[in-house]
């Protein structure tokens, strides 16, 4: 579906990270190379996917028009 792709990737990226200082050697670094990839198409996952609802909802609730420009701040 495509949700929340992006925060997905870096947990991943965080979690192979404690793998690999825990001692696990196997195939941890390939797929943190993957991971980093992934990371860096999230950002055009919010064209295609479930991204591109959900974000726009989340940045309007969480930070609640903190972002929006007014009428006093543009001149």
């Amino acid at each position: 579906l495509g949700v929340l792709t992006t925060a997905a990737a870096f947990f991943g990226i965080m979690m192979n990270f404690a793998f690999m200082f825990a001692g696990t050697i196997s195939s941890n670094p390939w797929m943190l190379l993957l991971t980093v990839f992934i990371l860096a198409a999230g950002y055009n996952a919010g064209r295609i996917g479930g991204d591109r609802w959900v974000m726009p909802y989340i940045k309007e609730t969480v930070f609640k028009g903190k972002f929006s420009k007014t009428a006093d701040q543009v001149a």
